[in-house]
């Protein structure tokens, strides 16, 4: 395995933003202006050298210190195009979504060039599809590919490894979690909407029955909690005090935070449940929420609706929209996970994940842009406990998660970005 301390140290650019010119990428681009350490090197980059030119001088007036930010083109469709531009860079940011229609391309090549690579998809199909032919050459090269760094799935992801560290600090493991996203408010982009359409329209009715499966990510022997014993999604959690109801992101962050915990070895706990909800003040809303979330799944199943919702979302929310600058500021979320042992009366847990700007644009954008910089900045530091947790070492290459890969040091991270981490017993 290669050396994972001083990995691409030579390379020109520590960080290569791709599809800049979207409405995400360009807010991640921005971000690196303004908050990476100045020593450290990006570039954006693209199909369009025009798209590109006018991305560069909107962050120059934002950050008036990046008049000189590197502009790089590329093909998706031609193979050594992408191989020269991945390998100009230690890691890769992207947030072309849809991504089972964009986003393979990248990864080959970054598997092909040992480049360490971050994205913001909260599709499981393009994930399963990426696992399938590239996490074993990745593991065998020690390439981190890293997908669902934004709020997919970062919230839920190390919230629940928060409570594994915590309870494998005591020498416990859990054995179930139940994840409530309380608040949260923010707008709605154009792509994210394009990724959803893309995988209810693409999909097989077969594949999609299997991503019913909440192991759907994992390898086939992954070891399995009891679902006899999960909670249901509708009911009142008298730990979180409020009822809980369907959450429309819990399809991809459960299977997510379970390929964490595969990858470390069941670490978390071998027969761990996870449930994730989205809390209300009163029942009448966490079922009308629910049965709404179900009528709505359901007709989008149907060809006529599914061609009803496109046409609506090519039409006011089309690809580059997104919530305005005053929007994604004003945003925030909330959510609250309890941890519970395996074994009844055992040691009972809580976390906090908080964020204090718009969940999927503001909120991603620092989250894809922290997690690259911690890939660029800490990665000498990823397989110490100090500075990773309890489960440090463990992962080193493949399709990973953020949490199996980078743990307590992306918490931190964060934490020093602005967003809130916390952990106590119950």
């Amino acid at each position: 395995m290669s050396d994972y301390t001083e990995r691409n140290k030579n390379r020109p650019f520590d960080i290569i933003v791709w599809g800049a010119t979207g409405f995400t990428g360009a807010l991640v681009a921005e971000y690196l202006a303004i908050k990476a350490p100045k020593d450290v090197k990006f570039a954006i980059a693209g199909r369009s050298q025009e798209k590109l030119e006018a991305v560069a001088k909107r962050i120059a007036e934002a950050a008036p210190g990046s008049k000189d930010i590197t502009i790089l083109t590329a093909k998706l469709d031609d193979e050594a195009s992408m191989d020269k531009l991945v390998s100009q860079a230690k890691v890769v940011i992207s947030t072309v979504g849809p991504f089972a229609l964009h986003g393979e391309p990248l990864v080959a090549a970054c598997v092909r060039n040992r480049t360490d690579y971050i994205d913001s998809t909260g599709e499981p199909p393009f994930i399963k599809n990426i696992i399938e032919k590239y996490h074993d050459k990745a593991v065998a090269d020690g390439t981190l590919i890293v997908p669902s760094c934004g709020f997919d799935s970062i919230p839920s992801d190390l919230g629940t490894f928060l409570l594994a560290n915590h309870f494998a600090s005591k020498g416990k493991q859990l054995g179930g979690v139940r994840c409530s996203v309380e608040d949260f408010k923010g707008g709605v982009s154009g792509g994210t909407v394009g990724s959803i359409l893309n995988i209810v329209n693409t999909t097989s009715y077969k594949e999609l029955a299997k991503m019913a499966d909440p192991y759907y990510l994992c390898p086939a022997d992954a070891a399995r909690g009891d679902e006899k014993k999960a909670p249901s999604n509708f009911r009142y959690d008298k730990d979180l005090k409020t009822w809980q109801s369907h959450f429309i992101m819990a399809s991809a962050n459960v299977k997510y935070v379970h390929r964490s915990n595969a990858l470390l070895g069941n670490a978390y706990g071998p027969k761990l449940n996870y449930t994730e909800t989205q809390g209300h003040k009163n029942a009448i809303a966490a079922g009308a929420t629910s049965v709404g979330m179900g009528i709505g799944a359901a007709m989008l199943m149907i060809p006529p609706f599914q061609w009803t919702a496109n046409w609506a979302a090519n039409k006011f929310i089309p690809a580059g929209s997104g919530p305005t600058k005053e929007q994604r500021d004003n945003g925030y979320f909330k959510v609250k996970l309890i941890g519970d042992e395996a074994t009844e009366g055992g040691l009972k847990a809580v976390a906090n994940v908080v964020g204090h700007q718009d969940p999927g644009y503001a909120g991603t954008s620092l989250m894809l842009a922290e997690s690259a910089l911690c890939l660029v900045l800490d990665r000498g530091h990823l397989a110490s406990k100090e500075h990773t947790g309890q489960f440090a070492g463990k992962v080193k290459g493949g399709i990973a998660t953020a949490a199996s890969s980078m743990g307590l040091a992306l918490v931190n991270r964060l934490r020093k970005a602005g967003m809130e981490f916390d952990v106590a017993d119950l």
